[in-house]
């Protein structure tokens, strides 16, 4: 790939192509989202089969280790006993930093497995699976692949900027827009959030492009969702159109806002 343009744009390729690669990976995996919820199929283990097969397998996740984490999320959501916690940590430069060198992903993974694993286990059931089980492999596998192919071809900015992407940026995105999405305006960065409670906080994004590709799924109408986490996001335009002929309008115009803006608002440099 890398003979058919200056070698002096290899640098700018690989900022792009990274960028690129990580936020289509965030946005692939926002769909194991909607199959955590069982709606990408009517049958409940197909739905979990298309899961793993076109999403966990390329991001390296089990729907099955991710269901019950998430599900815990809804019922524990504002409180230290959250299980996507992002929004605990203040968004600052640690934060950032954090997300882009890979740190927030092993804090991630390791709370997923600890969670799991204290998870109590009915008699009869399976035994325990591990969130680093089949389907983390695979991942590793097919990611690996990708790079590996790349560099025995003499693809360099591929190789590199797919590496870049999935390691850092696809993270970097996800962590952020997490934050974004439940922490309040009013939370305070010296309270540790781990054992004071935040409360609930839920926005409301918008449409635009940027809006719906980081909050793919039905991710940028992230209030409705938490209403009502079993309607499939394809209906959420239709639930926001009706609620909005109700007294429930005031409390999704006060929940509007953007991505940029709330950034903006939490962003702190210490």
């Amino acid at each position: 790939m890398d003979r058919f343009y200056p070698s002096s744009w290899m640098p700018l390729t690989i900022i792009v192509c990274a960028m690129l690669f990580g936020y289509i990976h965030q946005y692939i995996q926002l769909f194991l989202h909607e199959a955590a919820h069982y709606n990408l199929a009517k049958d409940r283990k197909k739905n979990d089969k298309l899961a793993n097969i076109f999403i966990g397998s390329l991001v390296g996740q089990d729907i099955k280790m991710y269901r019950p984490i998430h599900l815990l999320h809804h019922r524990n959501l504002g409180t230290p006993e959250d299980t996507e916690h992002s929004y605990f940590d203040a968004l600052t430069l640690k934060f950032i930093l954090e997300s882009l060198t890979g740190i927030r992903v092993i804090k991630v993974l390791m709370n997923r497995e600890k969670t799991l694993q204290a998870r109590p286990t009915p008699a009869g059931d399976e035994p325990k699976k591990s969130t680093f089980g089949l389907q983390f492999i695979l991942g590793a596998l097919i990611n690996g692949t990708i790079v590996v192919g790349a560099a025995l071809l003499g693809w360099w900015s591929l190789a590199i900027s797919w590496s870049v992407g999935f390691l850092i940026v696809f993270p970097f995105f996800g962590s952020v827009r997490q934050l974004l999405e439940h922490r309040s305006e009013s939370a305070q960065n010296s309270v540790d959030y781990s054992k004071t409670a935040h409360g609930q906080t839920n926005r409301m994004f918008g449409t635009g492009i940027i809006a719906s590709t980081l909050g793919a799924a039905g991710f940028n109408r992230h209030l409705l969702h938490h209403w009502e986490m079993q309607i499939s996001y394809t209906r959420l335009r239709d639930v926001e159109n009706f609620l909005m002929d109700t007294q429930a309008s005031q409390i999704l115009d006060k929940s509007r806002t953007g991505y940029f803006r709330t950034f903006a608002h939490l962003f702190a440099l210490k």
